[in-house]
């Protein structure tokens, strides 16, 4: 029993036990890149735009849906009585893409006493089944507004999915360049820091000096002087820090689409190098780029739209001949004249003179399609300078983060150097503060050079729409 009971103490005291939480792990550019697909606002207002473009495909389509047409008449009395007449007529049609030709079949039924003049609504006693089809020779063969609609609004559904596409990346430009600017305040947030600390140490040190009389009075309080300057740094470095938390957190949301402001725990401990980029392959990357660019496709799904406008604008000019084909059957009992089957074709014309409206319609589409080879021409070449300047940029970085290396390095150095100075009396307070002050902001640039190439690099990722 008592054996039990020390057992369930032991499990009760290893439960009350405080547990070490576990650290959350460091924010990373892909986990912000990884949620901006299905939380961000104006990527939800480009899904909606695909889905209108897609729904209006959808729409177009319809053209070629059957149509049913019903109707019926019941004419009990007439001229003089004489008359009474039943009618109905069900047809159906149906446009085919197969030259714009139209096909019909229906019944009809017309029982009753028929006028002479109106003989041809009459029918035997089961209806009449017919059936034909009008095929267009000239004006709506080769294309007509059905077909054309089909092919425009297919067009503008996969110019918006570039758009949106186009949208995604510059979003992930903006969001990558709020990360390596967020990641780098919170680094010299941490540089201001570890200089405040350093004063704050030596304030101890210098302090308990002055109370052996090893040092005079006032230099304990230029060193105060220098832990409240350096407090303004921290403070200064703190509202960046937020600043540049609130802009990362536009473009990171949760599953509830609020924005997440991510704090100090979540910053990665330094900024991971981007390497250089490649001066052969520039290019290759302009030329795969064109390729590749959402906004040129976008661009080019519209000159297809147009095109096809225009071939629409240009068969409207032709006149209208087309050409019709019937055969009918009347079954059941009735007059004999109406039991044989008949079967015919004809031609029908008709023309616009002088077709201004046509010519008119055709004249824009041509100045429109114009319009949208000339944008065409001009987002190449400008796609071609954004990738040419942005790999100047990042090269020009690259060269700067290695000299803000180099430059650190020396700064530290003699910052080291001067303390052991200062330790042995050879120095004083004024120059050791200069010196850590100029570590401190050889530091600091070595980060915001490095936050630098990373941008830039970002920059080039979106112009060569490579993504990450």
């Amino acid at each position: 029993m008592r054996r039990l009971l020390r057992s369930c103490l032991v499990a009760l005291a290893l439960l009350s036990m405080p547990r070490e939480v576990e650290a959350a792990a460091p924010l990373r550019l892909q986990d912000v890149l990884t949620s901006l697909p299905n939380t961000h606002p104006e990527l939800e207002v480009a899904d909606t735009r695909v889905e209108a473009a897609k729904a209006r495909h959808f729409a177009a389509r319809g053209f070629f849906d059957p149509r049913v047409a019903l109707s019926t008449r019941y004419t009990p009395l007439g001229y003089r009585d004489y008359y009474p007449q039943f009618h109905s007529d069900a047809l159906v049609a149906q446009a085919t893409p197969l030259w714009g030709t139209q096909l019909y079949a229906g019944h009809r039924l017309g029982l009753g006493e028929y006028q002479i003049y109106r003989r041809g609504l009459q029918t035997l006693s089961a209806g009449e089944l017919r059936a034909g089809a009008v095929i267009p020779l000239l004006r709506g063969g080769a294309i007509d507004d059905g077909r054309a609609a089909i092919a425009q609004t297919r067009a503008r559904a996969e110019g918006a999915v570039e758009g949106r596409d186009a949208q995604r990346l510059e979003l992930e430009r903006q969001a990558a360049r709020a990360y390596w600017s967020w990641l780098a305040a919170g680094m010299r947030l941490g540089v201001a820091r570890r200089l405040l600390e350093t004063a704050t140490r030596r304030a101890e040190q210098l302090q308990a000096q002055a109370d052996a009389g090893a040092v005079a009075a006032i230099m304990v309080l230029d060193n105060e002087r220098l832990v409240l300057e350096r407090e303004a740094r921290v403070i200064a470095a703190e509202q960046e820090f937020q600043q540049a938390a609130l802009a990362l957190s536009l473009y990171h949301r949760d599953e509830q689409l609020e924005p997440i402001v991510s704090g100090e725990e979540l910053l990665p401990p330094e900024i991971p190098s981007a390497g250089r980029p490649l001066r052969d392959e520039l290019d290759r990357e302009i030329a795969e780029a064109l390729r590749r660019r959402p906004d040129l496709r976008e661009i080019e799904a519209e000159r297809d739209a147009r095109t096809v406008g225009v071939r629409l604008a240009k068969n409207r000019v032709l006149p209208a001949l087309n050409l019709h084909g019937f055969v009918s059957k009347d079954f059941g009992t009735g007059l004999e004249e109406l039991r044989p089957l008949e079967a015919g074709v004809g031609v029908s014309f008709e023309i616009a003179i002088p077709m201004r409206q046509a010519r008119g319609e055709l004249q824009a589409a041509r100045a429109e399609l114009r319009g949208i080879e000339a944008r065409r021409r001009a987002v190449r070449d400008v796609v071609a300078a954004q990738i040419r300047e942005a790999h100047v940029a990042w090269e020009a970085a690259y060269r700067q983060a290695e000299l803000a290396g180099r430059q650190q390095s020396v700064a530290y150095t003699l910052a080291e150097a001067e303390m052991m100075r200062f330790r042995e009396g050879a120095s004083d307070l004024v120059i050791v503060n200069l010196r850590e002050l100029a570590a401190a902001d050889a530091e600091i640039l070595e980060i915001e050079a490095q936050a630098e190439v990373q941008r830039v690099r970002a920059d080039f990722l979106a112009v060569t729409a490579r993504g990450y």
